[in-house]
C-alpha cells in the first residue's frame, strides 16, 4: 500500500502498529506521527486521508476485520467530507445495516443530517479510494500511469473493477 501510495498521491506512509492482546496475529495500518494516528497529506490539495484497517492474520493469510477511510478538508478530524467504512461483524446484532459503507458530511433537503445515514458501498481497497480523490476530490497524481499502479496495487483485491 505504501508504495502505491508513494507512487501517486503522498509522501505519508502507513504503519503496522500491533494490536496488544493478540500475539502477533492482529494488526492496524494507519499513519503514526509521534505515537498520534494521523491522516495522510494528499498532493495538490489541503485535504487529507485518515486511513485505518485492523487485520487478522489467519492460517497466513490477511484478513480485514474492519476500515475508515476519511477525507478530510485539513488535518482535524472534523473537516471530514465523506467516510467509507465496513465491519466485518456488525457493532449490535439487531442493526441490519450494510458492513461495508459510505458517510457524508451533508443534509438532507429538510436540513437534517445525512451523516447518520449508511450509504451502501462495496467493500473498497484503498486503491479505489485513491482512483476516487484523484477523479472527483482535486487531488493530483504524481505521474501519468497512477492508474495502473493502482490497479497492479488492488490485483490481489480483484483489481478496481472498471
Amino acid at each position: 500500500m505504501n508504495g502505491a501510495l508513494n507512487r501517486t498521491v503522498s509522501d505519508s506512509r502507513l504503519s503496522v502498529v500491533p494490536i496488544p492482546g493478540h500475539d502477533g496475529d492482529a494488526f492496524e495500518l494507519t499513519r503514526v506521527v509521534e505515537e498520534a494516528r494521523v491522516p495522510l497529506e494528499l498532493d495538490g490539495t489541503k485535504a487529507s486521508l485518515f486511513v485505518r484497517l485492523l487485520v487478522v492474520v489467519e492460517d497466513g493469510r490477511c484478513r480485514t476485520e474492519s476500515y475508515t477511510y476519511r477525507l478530510q478538508a485539513d488535518a482535524l478530524r472534523s473537516s471530514w467530507q465523506i467516510r467509507w467504512e465496513y465491519r466485518r461483524d456488525p457493532p449490535l446484532a439487531d442493526y441490519a445495516y450494510p458492513r461495508a459503507h459510505a458517510h457524508t458530511n451533508s443534509f438532507f433537503a429538510d436540513g437534517s443530517p445525512l451523516a447518520p445515514v449508511h450509504i451502501v458501498a462495496p467493500k473498497l481497497p484503498l486503491e479505489l479510494v485513491i482512483r476516487n480523490l484523484i477523479s472527483d476530490w482535486g487531488v493530483e497524481p504524481r505521474t501519468d500511469d497512477w492508474k495502473a499502479i493502482l490497479e497492479e496495487s488492488a490485483a490481489d483485491f480483484g483489481g478496481l473493477g472498471d
